[in-house]
């Protein structure tokens, strides 16, 4: 199940990245026709994340003694997108179009009831934080965002998946995104 669930998670990921590098799809002028407006920030934010020409993150499983267990490493590189799960091979995909504020196969928004929290401090930088609903094909979740006050991309997301398990084979998945093109270098890819 844990491969299977992995496998739709970067079918995801490559489906919704965003093309090539910088890209300006992202409208700053209106909400999208179906958008919910409570999250205009939270939607733009995530545009502007997965705009982004190069960047990497993580994807951990939170424990529940508090400790966190890497599971995925993701990089974005121009036209390409490279992953890993469980410190295993890189594989690497074409970067497909952008992610938007509504999911491509139901129209439907997929963050909803954003609410502003306290601004907080990330172990990197000052960030805007929210709580939201998250949907994606048929997962839920509650999630908390945490919205550098710098360049107004995510920086941290933590998803509680309702059904206990989501697009990630655990409850609860935590985010780091890292826009420092110094660590988004292109990792060895064995042939496919």
């Amino acid at each position: 199940m844990r491969v299977i669930t992995a496998s739709v998670f970067l079918t995801l990921l490559q489906i919704t990245a965003a093309h090539s590098a910088e890209d300006s799809r992202s409208s700053r002028l209106r909400a999208h026709d179906g958008e919910d407006a409570s999250c205009y920030a939270v939607n733009r934010a995530y545009e502007d994340m997965h705009n982004s020409g190069r960047y990497s993150f993580t994807i951990s499983e939170l424990q529940e003694d508090g400790h966190l267990r890497l599971y995925m490493e993701g990089r974005a590189i121009d036209g390409i997108f490279y992953s890993r799960i469980e410190n295993g091979i890189w594989e690497s995909d074409w970067r497909l179009p952008i992610r938007t504020s509504l999911d491509a196969n139901s129209g439907l928004p997929v963050f909803t009831s954003c609410k502003a929290l306290e601004d907080s401090q990330t172990e990197e930088e000052p960030a805007f934080h929210y709580s939201a609903r998250w949907h994606r094909y048929q997962w839920g979740a509650a999630i908390d965002i945490w919205i550098s006050k710098t360049s107004g991309r995510f920086i941290k997301t933590i998803s509680r998946y309702d059904k206990g398990a989501g697009e990630m084979p655990f409850p609860v998945a935590v985010q780091v995104m890292d826009y420092n093109r110094a660590h988004a270098i292109k990792p060895v890819v064995q042939d496919q």
